[in-house]
C-alpha cells in the first residue's frame, strides 16, 4: 500500500483537496455576494425610512410656512398656545419674584399679550384659593385634553393689535424750497397700532381690577342692597373750575361728609370716577 490510498487519490482521478479548496472560494465569494446585496437592502431601507419622514413631515412644514405667511400679512398673528403646565409656571415665577417676571417680561418671554397674562395669573391664582378651601387639587381633565389636543379646539391666534385703517390718499401741500421725508406708511401704521394697544390694555386692567373688587363683595351693584348708614350719607361733589366747566375743564371732585366736613377721594371712588369719564376717540376692534 502506498501513501495515495491514505490520502485517498487515485491516479488519473482529481484530488478531493482541490475540490475542496474550489467548494470553500465558491462558498466565500457567494457570501461576499450576499453580504452585498445585504448591505444594498440595508442601504435603501434607511434611505426609505429618510423619504418617509420627509414625506410625513410635509404637514407641519406647511403648517409652520402657513404661520409665516400669516405673521407677514398680519403682524399680530403669532398663534402661541400655552399648555396648563406653561400657565403654572407663569404664575410660580410671577409668585415668587414679582419684581423680576412683571406682566411685560412674561409676555415678552412667553410672546403673549399684556392682557393675557393678567387673566392667567388671576384664574391661577382663584384656583390657588380653591384648593385651599376643598382641601384636594382641582380636576383638570379639561385642561390635559387641551393640552393632548390643542387642534380641535379654536384659539385666539392674535397676540399683537393690529389697527384697521381706512387707507385714502393724503395730499398736502409742502412749502417752497421743502426737502424732507415723510414717513413710511407702515410706520405710521405700527406707531398707531402701538398707541391703540397700549390704550386697549389701561382699559382692561381697569375693568379687570374694578371685576376682582366686584368679586370680593367691596362693589355693591344692587340699589336695593344699600342702606343708609347710621351717620348718615357721604356725597361726592364736582366743583366747578374757573371756566365753569367739569373733568378736565378746571372742575375736581371731593367726598362731602355727614357732619359738613369734606375729603378726597379714596382709590376705590378714583376708580369709580375713571370708570364714569368719557373716552372721546373712535372705536377700536381688538
Amino acid at each position: 500500500m502506498t501513501k495515495e490510498h491514505f490520502d485517498g487519490e487515485a491516479v488519473g482521478h482529481r484530488t478531493a483537496s482541490s475540490d475542496s479548496g474550489e467548494d470553500t472560494y465558491y462558498k466565500a465569494s457567494l457570501v461576499a455576494n450576499m453580504q452585498e446585496i445585504e448591505d444594498k437592502i440595508k442601504e435603501l431601507e434607511m434611505e426609505n425610512r429618510k423619504s418617509k419622514a420627509f414625506v410625513d413631515g410635509w404637514g407641519d412644514r406647511m403648517r409652520e410656512i402657513c404661520t409665516l405667511l400669516k405673521q407677514v400679512r398680519e403682524p399680530g398673528a403669532r398663534g402661541s398656545y400655552l399648555k396648563d403646565s406653561e400657565k403654572a409656571e407663569m404664575y410660580c415665577l410671577h409668585k415668587q419674584n414679582p419684581e423680576v417676571y412683571t406682566v411685560e417680561r412674561l409676555a415678552k418671554d412667553y410672546r403673549i399679550m399684556r392682557q393675557r397674562v393678567h387673566a392667567i395669573l388671576w384664574l391661577k391664582e382663584l384656583e390657588e384659593e380653591e384648593e385651599k378651601k376643598l382641601g384636594h387639587p382641582l380636576d383638570d381633565s379639561v385642561e390635559l385634553l387641551l393640552d393632548t389636543c390643542p387642534e380641535f379646539f379654536n384659539s385666539h391666534d392674535r397676540e399683537f393689535h393690529v389697527a384697521s385703517l381706512p387707507y385714502k390718499p393724503d395730499f398736502k401741500v409742502m412749502p417752497e424750497g421743502w426737502d424732507g421725508t415723510i414717513k413710511d406708511l407702515d410706520e405710521v401704521h405700527y406707531e398707531i397700532s402701538k398707541k391703540e394697544d397700549e390704550m386697549l390694555y389701561q382699559e382692561f386692567v381697569q375693568r379687570m381690577n374694578f371685576n376682582k373688587m366686584k368679586m370680593a363683595g367691596k362693589v355693591q351693584c344692587h340699589r336695593y342692597s344699600r342702606r343708609r348708614p347710621n351717620d348718615g350719607w357721604k356725597f361726592t361733589v364736582e366743583k366747578l373750575g374757573s371756566r365753569g366747566k367739569r373733568g378736565k375743564g378746571g372742575g375736581w371732585k371731593f367726598v362731602s361728609m355727614p357732619d359738613g366736613s369734606s375729603r378726597q377721594l379714596d382709590e376705590m371712588e378714583k376708580m369709580y370716577v375713571k370708570r364714569e369719564t368719557p373716552r372721546h376717540r373712535r372705536k377700536i376692534f381688538p
